[in-house]
């Protein structure tokens, strides 16, 4: 009896207020392009130019002439809106007495299901009304999309990843057909992954060029979606996950990686050939100097006649030793590759201090915060390093 005294009590204490009146609500229709696309028919690349009406809708979902306020547009792909929201928009319009009419805006590069995304929250006295276009559909992402700079000369071009924020899902190699995506190293925690342009069929030779290579972070050795253990060479059919930059280097992380039915197909032929580094990599020409490392991050590079310098503070806290590009016993700070080999390399560094290795080979990662900029190689195996 007590318990239902006290129900009725709670039942006694609700209250109705009030439904939010006036301006709930902004219909966007497109205008051009005249077909959005779908998923089996993705726009061109240069279809980027969106024209589109926006009506003002009220709570009971009619024509609202009350509405007159600028509004901030956005696009929406690849899970987040570009800009940010509290960032600059792409755009502002202005829709008078509940209408806007052919207004027209530039997409940046954009990647799978797009829509154009109105938000009225700026100002104090926002009605938080928003509205979204039609999906329009744009091509998934290659790889080289996710590493690409949006401009190699600009001062960020070393740690901003174009996609950086955003859930990417490739699919399909950049070089069509003849294209295939080829893992170029597996460690404890993740794996290399490249885009390949092949022979007719896929067959070897197989080249690779700037910006065709990623690296995915799984967090454990890595596996299909079979649960099988991924190996150098093999063909997969994509990844997805959500694509970020730590500390300079972009990374795939909490991953899905596909391959197709049936039994692996593994060939060591298609796997890229390593970029052999130059010392001009080292300095600031905007074409020919660091900028070669932002190209080939995540794939194979090699360093010919390197010379071991001693071992310091960064072997003992990082397990990274170096090795030079300056000459036999130059060690000054410049023309330097750490590299990493614990647990891949059976031999002890301390060994090699003093000598020049004719070739060493290793995955390109870099570290780069500011100016503060490092690149570390991390050899796959011992025929990585050619002793003498």
């Amino acid at each position: 009896m007590k318990r239902f005294i006290y129900l009725a009590a709670l039942a006694a204490c609700t209250e109705t207020k009030p439904g939010v009146m006036g301006t709930q609500s902004l219909d966007v229709t497109l205008v051009s392009p005249a077909d959005p696309g779908s998923n089996d028919n993705r726009l061109a690349d240069t279809a980027r130019m969106v024209t589109f009406n926006i009506q003002a809708k009220d709570q009971d979902g009619n024509p609202d002439p009350t509405y007159t306020r600028d509004v901030q547009v956005y696009v929406n792909y690849l899970g987040t809106l570009t800009p940010y929201l509290g960032d600059a928009p792409l755009t502002t319009v202005h829709v008078a007495n509940g209408v806007a009419m052919n207004q027209t805006v530039t997409l940046p590069p954009v990647f799978g299901p797009s829509t154009i995304w109105l938000d009225d929250g700026k100002d104090g006295d926002a009605t938080y009304a928003t509205g979204a276009s039609p999906t329009l559909w744009y091509r998934d992402p290659f790889i080289s999309d996710l590493q690409r700079p949006v401009n190699e000369m600009s001062v960020d071009a070393l740690v901003n990843s174009p996609l950086n924020g955003k859930n990417v899902d490739v699919r399909k190699s950049q070089y069509g057909a003849n294209g295939r995506l080829v893992v170029s190293s597996t460690f404890a925690q993740g794996y290399t992954f490249v885009d390949m342009n092949c022979a007719a069929g896929g067959v070897p030779p197989c080249t690779s060029g700037a910006y065709d290579y990623v690296e995915v972070f799984s967090f454990s050795a890595p596996k299909d979606q079979f649960g099988r253990p991924l190996v150098e060479g093999e063909v997969m059919t994509g990844f997805a996950g959500g694509d970020s930059d730590f500390n300079g280097l972009t990374e795939i992380g909490f991953p899905q990686s596909f391959v197709a039915d049936g039994p692996p197909d593994v060939n060591a032929a298609r796997e890229p050939k390593p970029v052999v580094i130059d010392s001009n990599w080292f300095g600031t020409d905007p074409s020919t100097g660091r900028i070669n490392f932002e190209r080939n991050e995540g794939g194979p590079i090699e360093v010919d006649n390197a010379y071991v310098c001693p071992l310091d503070a960064d072997f003992t806290s990082y397990s990274q030793w170096k090795v030079s590009l300056n000459g036999a016993g130059d060690c000054t700070g410049k023309n330097l590759i750490n590299l990493i080999t614990t647990g891949t390399i059976q031999t002890d560094p301390a060994t090699l201090v003093g000598k020049t290795l004719p070739k060493v080979v290793g995955i390109l990662r870099p570290v780069n915060i500011g100016t503060f900029n490092v690149w570390i190689i991390y050899p796959r195996g011992d025929s990585d390093l050619t002793l003498q």
